[in-house]
């Protein structure tokens, strides 16, 4: 019944909202009420696109927010169990899951805390636990002033520079003979060999760019 009545409630409201639109587009001029109901439609109308959008952010847009690329993103989501790793999130879904999550850890959260903060006593292990956390904290950190690079990020680079200089050698090959060319493609692999001693082997992950 409540239902009914807000629907009827709503429908009413548009009906003089669009009557109070009319008369101002015909130069008329509003009565006081009909500029309440105009101004009181146009605020609903905004509201209700609020949500709209609350509903469907683009992640392209979470990632400028959130200062992470998607593969951090995409860990985090799937570690922590909170919904922003699609191709779109859902605010409210976010917002409800981050609360859950701080809830189901306030324990383990207050633990880390007194931790960090210590009181005073000392072991070898509090010690390596802070330097980790505090590692962590510094990877963060450099991560949001973009000055870490993800590993695959650097490969997709070079390997895009490979590739030009590999066309390069073609056109050094036409011109100049297989010699000229050879030079090239073995600068090519010894420079694959030193990525590979710097960065390791490529991973499944790094091939896929997720």
């Amino acid at each position: 019944m409540t239902s009914d009545r807000g629907k009827l409630a709503d429908r009413l409201q548009r009906q003089d909202a669009a009557a109070a639109l009319r008369k101002l587009t015909a130069g008329e001029k509003l009565t006081k009420s009909e500029q309440q109901t105009l101004r009181r439609y146009e605020k609903q109308q905004e509201e209700d696109r609020r949500w709209q959008y609350y509903a469907s952010i683009p992640q392209k847009h979470w990632r400028q927010m959130s200062g992470r690329q998607a593969k951090v993103i995409n860990e985090q989501a799937k570690r922590y169990g909170i919904p922003f790793g699609g191709a779109t999130i859902n605010l409210a879904d976010v917002v409800r899951a981050l609360h859950d999550f701080l809830a189901e850890n306030a324990l383990r959260l207050s633990q880390d805390e007194a931790l960090l903060a210590g009181d005073g006593s000392s072991s070898p292990a509090l010690e390596r636990y802070r330097e980790e956390r505090a590692l962590l904290a510094r990877l963060d950190r450099l991560e949001r002033e973009e000055q870490l690079v993800a590993r695959d990020q650097v490969r997709e680079g070079l390997a895009r520079i490979a590739g030009l200089l590999r066309t390069a050698g073609e056109t050094l090959e036409r011109c100049h003979g297989a010699e000229a060319a050879d030079v090239l493609r073995e600068a090519l692999e010894e420079a694959e060999r030193e990525i590979t001693r710097q960065f390791g082997e490529a991973t499944d992950d790094d091939d896929n760019g997720s």
